[in-house]
């Protein structure tokens, strides 16, 4: 595991505990200084720690992105306490045995378990009367708030999958991709944790969820509305369309989807809009027409609801990082 992927060892000559850090420590920038603010620790043993590049502020803003990755080779007695840190953690075990403290629970860690918390809430893991061997992955990014919430929503925050498994293949991934630099690294590496977390989703999702089959009638409704959003699109038209009372269908197609009706064909149309006005100089007024709503102060509702931007914001914004990139480009060919 982990070929190619440069790490750099750290052995701890003495435990290091956190009520023995020093004002130098906190300031030291080599740490997250929020980090050590929240927690308290007992660490012995040694580690594995990967080298982060730097992250664009674009990218901490707007994207998925990797805070740290280290894989710990705990001594028997240590222990990491901590809370309010704004961060995702992702554990992973290896090898050993770890217990994990989260939301008032207790959850024994072994080879090929994993765990996906919310920092901000009480969690404590710790060695279990052996070395504990285990990967912590501290990500962050706009949307990880929502999409742990839904991954609780399966019930516990506890994964498990061997360790030859997809989970392990899309994590040394996203650290080759961080070991190269190259033009659009932080664009590729958000679509690889996007990945990972939509993998722990299915990984944890209730077998007999995982079961459920979208309906052909839904699957047919789905294609029919992307080939035709731009005409009017009612509820009372999709439903006589699919032959179905309408409440009946919004429940249904919501069941599937996560969507109402209404709300899928208004992302269709604005995806259709953000594509043109990266790609086109139409007007705002134009583009709306175009994706089939006729309102242009509805329109530029909608898309400020669906991206916080307006139109114009939006289009100002992707010509300012495709700017970036040539300009990015042509330092690099240089």
């Amino acid at each position: 595991m982990f070929e190619k992927i440069p790490f750099t060892n750290i052995v701890a000559k003495n435990r290091l505990l956190s009520k023995n850090l020093t004002k130098i420590d906190y300031e030291n920038p080599v740490y997250n200084k929020e980090n050590l603010m929240n927690s308290k620790f007992v660490i012995s043993g040694s580690a594995d720690s990967f080298q982060m590049p730097p992250i664009t502020d674009f990218a901490v803003q707007n994207l998925f992105h990797v805070e740290s990755f280290m894989i710990f080779h705990y001594g028997f007695d240590s222990f990491t306490e901590r809370q309010n840190f704004h961060s995702f953690l992702i554990m992973y075990t290896y090898s050993g045995q770890g217990i994990l403290t989260y939301q008032g629970k207790n959850y024994t860690l072994k080879e090929g378990d994993g765990a996906f918390i919310n920092c901000m809430d009480y969690h404590l893991y710790k060695s279990d009367r052996m070395q504990w061997d285990t990967a912590v992955l501290h990500l962050n990014g706009p949307l990880l708030a929502a999409f742990h919430a839904q991954y609780m929503q399966n019930g516990s925050p506890i994964f498990h999958e061997e360790t030859n498994g997809s989970f392990q293949k899309l994590l040394e991934h996203l650290l080759k991709l961080y070991s190269i630099p190259h033009l659009y690294r932080d664009w590729q590496a958000s679509t690889c944790i996007d990945n990972i977390l939509n993998h722990l989703l299915l990984l944890t999702a209730p077998e007999e969820k995982g079961k459920i089959n979208t309906p052909e009638y839904i699957r047919y409704l789905i294609k029919y509305m992307e080939n035709n959003y731009t005409q009017k699109l009612t509820l009372d038209y999709l439903a006589e369309f699919a032959c179905m009372n309408k409440y009946y269908l919004s429940k249904e197609f919501k069941k599937y989807t996560g969507f109402s009706p209404n709300d899928y064909l208004i992302s269709l149309r604005i995806n259709r809009a953000k594509q043109l006005l990266e790609g086109s100089s139409l007007p705002a007024s134009k583009i709306a027409h175009e994706v089939g709503i006729h309102d242009i102060n509805n329109f530029t509702n909608l898309f400020k609801k669906k991206t916080g931007m307006t139109p114009i914001q939006y289009r100002t914004t992707a010509q300012e990082i495709s700017i970036h990139h040539y300009q990015s480009g042509t330092d690099n060919m240089v």
